[in-house]
């Protein structure tokens, strides 16, 4: 299960998110940054240590979607590990170009 840290609308705000939980001692290699604008993956993949992957469809599940009229953006969401809930949630707004980041639960236990 993923733990969603915030939803950004810019790149600059998600650098300065990393940047910030580096600063407190988070490993940024664990930060996952969730996009589905190509140009917005290339500055943070560039600019932090993060990964960053693509919650966009591919065109075949864009194509799928249309015959199952599910959310493949959604689906996705499901399937790296967000809850049904988080993913409800988020996918409209990864689809309209925000960023969405997200670790694993255990990075925030520290005491």
């Amino acid at each position: 299960m993923k733990h969603v840290i915030g939803l950004f609308d810019s790149e600059i705000d998600v650098i300065r998110k990393i940047e910030d939980l580096k600063v407190q001692g988070y490993d940024p290699s664990k930060i996952i940054a969730l996009t589905k604008d190509a140009d917005i993956y290339l500055t943070i993949q560039h600019r932090t240590e993060a990964t960053v992957k693509t919650a966009g469809p591919s065109l075949k599940e864009k194509l799928a979607s249309i015959f199952t009229h599910e959310k493949p953006v959604k689906t996705a969401l499901i399937e790296f590990g967000l809850s049904e809930k988080d993913a409800d949630a988020y996918y409209e707004s990864l689809a309209k170009e925000k960023v969405l980041l997200v670790t694993d639960e255990q990075l925030f236990d520290k005491a």
